[in-house]
């Protein structure tokens, strides 16, 4: 049996009303609880919907589909460090009519003289030096390797935050649920105790008047807090990838780590934030799209060689047939002489990109190292908060159950008892907000610090 159910079973057992309105109304509470929980048995943990997440979230899967197509551009192919090879075949045929007179003075004429050409080959070329350009690519090309892999952790980190955040709004929407039908259970014993009073004649009927509003602001908002409760669970089924109506239930109790320090935080935010390592590695890659067109300026070495087959055949002319084949090699060495000073203009781009990549890096480690301060301040705050609402939450208590006694004994008004309520409603609704509060903060301080997936 849960908590809801438990305090459900503790009010009813201290009711000392015999009403069987109200019998009926609290046994059909406890009911439609009870039916609830058993279509609900199927508890999801956090860990659990981190893991399934990871598994079917969409997101998460295109970001894996990019960092494997970076991975796979990685390739010395694609950065010109191997050889080419290409293989050609071609047959020319005609049909000509031919009129040809020779010097000696004899003629040879004829009408549809057929002629064939056949021509294969293969050839190779290879860049064997162009000024370490091919090595200035292939780590940019590795650098762009390792970028998408860290938009990929970027991208399951996010969705990891979003997740808690969904997991965490769905703690909450069950614990107020809960704390809305104790309320409601509680004004419908007001209720019928107004309604004796009246009855025998011992209160006017606007005080029953004013506990049938109080009854029904509560039936609106315990309506309210399930239709929360069903879109948060739809909010987190779709970020699961699951079907949006499949209906689960939650672990109530979520543990804080109580051993992140500040210094700690600090010191993994400059070598383990992901945004951050992004933003260097775009660095580097600005410097080496100088060294790219540096290289522009050095001489190329191309070494080639191929084989060619050659055959010819033809009923006009002075050759019948020809047909030859064999090898051939050789080498060619080229530089850019003057090209209209476009590799000059490309080179100042560059230097200025690497300029701006240098203040970008800057900049993003100091807004990194601002939201490390502000949700540090955040999270200690709400852990102080955290504190001083559970205590406060005992006077609560305390204050709403002598505002009963002194009600039923004609102390103080209803007006006084649903004060008394409303200032225990308010004092859990704050505790429950601030430990979804300490959550947020405490996910947020690991994922700043690349320490969320760990």
């Amino acid at each position: 049996m849960d908590i809801m159910n438990l305090k459900i079973l503790i009010i009813l057992n201290s009711s000392k009303l015999n009403s069987i309105k109200y019998k009926l109304f609290t046994v059909f509470v406890f009911l439609s609880i009870l039916i609830i929980n058993v279509h609900a048995q199927h508890t999801i943990s956090l860990d659990d919907a981190l893991k399934m997440a990871l598994e079917n979230n969409y997101a998460i899967k295109i970001a894996k589909n990019d960092a494997a197509t970076s991975k796979n551009n990685n390739r010395m192919g694609a950065a010109g460090m191997l050889p080419s090879v290409f293989g050609s075949a071609g047959q020319d045929n005609q049909i000509q009519d031919t009129k040809q007179k020779f010097l000696s003075g004899s003629e040879n004429n004829k009408d549809g003289a057929k002629s064939s050409n056949l021509n294969a080959g293969v050839e190779l070329g290879w860049t064997i030096f162009d000024g370490m350009k091919m090595f200035a690519t292939r780590n940019r090309l590795k650098e762009l390797q390792d970028i998408g892999e860290l938009k990929m952790r970027s991208q399951i980190e996010l969705t990891f935050s979003k997740v808690i955040k969904a997991y965490m709004d769905v703690v909450l929407a069950k614990q107020q649920l809960a704390l809305y039908t104790e309320t409601l259970l509680r004004s419908q014993k007001r209720y019928e105790f107004a309604e004796e009073k009246f009855k025998a004649g011992k209160s006017p009927k606007t005080e029953l008047l004013q506990a049938q509003v109080d009854l029904n602001t509560d039936r609106s908002s315990k309506i309210r807090q399930e239709t929360i409760l069903k879109n948060s669970k739809a909010l987190l089924n779709q970020l699961l990838a699951i079907e949006v109506n499949t209906e689960f239930d939650v672990n109530e109790i979520i543990q804080l780590k109580t051993d992140i320090k500040l210094e700690d935080i600090q010191q993994r935010v400059v070598s383990q934030n992901v945004g951050l390592q992004i933003v260097k590695k775009n660095q580097n890659i600005s410097l080496l799209n100088i060294k790219e067109v540096q290289a522009e300026r050095m001489p190329s070495l191309q070494i080639k060689s191929g084989y060619n087959f050659s055959r010819s055949q033809s009923e006009a002319g002075f050759l019948q047939s020809s047909q030859s084949l064999g090898f051939h090699y050789g080498a060619g060495l080229s530089i850019n002489l003057f090209n209209g000073y476009d590799v000059n203009r490309r080179l100042i781009n560059n230097r200025l990109a690497f300029r701006s990549s240098e203040w970008m890096y800057k900049d993003s480690l100091g807004k990194v190292q601002s939201a490390v301060a502000q949700t540090w301040n955040n999270y200690q705050g709400s852990l102080q908060l955290l504190t001083f609402e559970k205590q406060n939450i005992q006077v609560a208590e305390e204050n709403y159950s002598i505002a009963e006694e002194q009600y039923k004994l004609g102390v103080i008004t209803s007006i006084e008892l649903r004060n008394a309520q409303i200032n225990l409603i308010n004092s859990k609704t704050r505790l429950l907000s601030v430990q979804n509060e300490a959550k947020m903060s405490e996910t947020e301080l690991l994922r700043l610090s690349g320490e969320l997936l760990k």
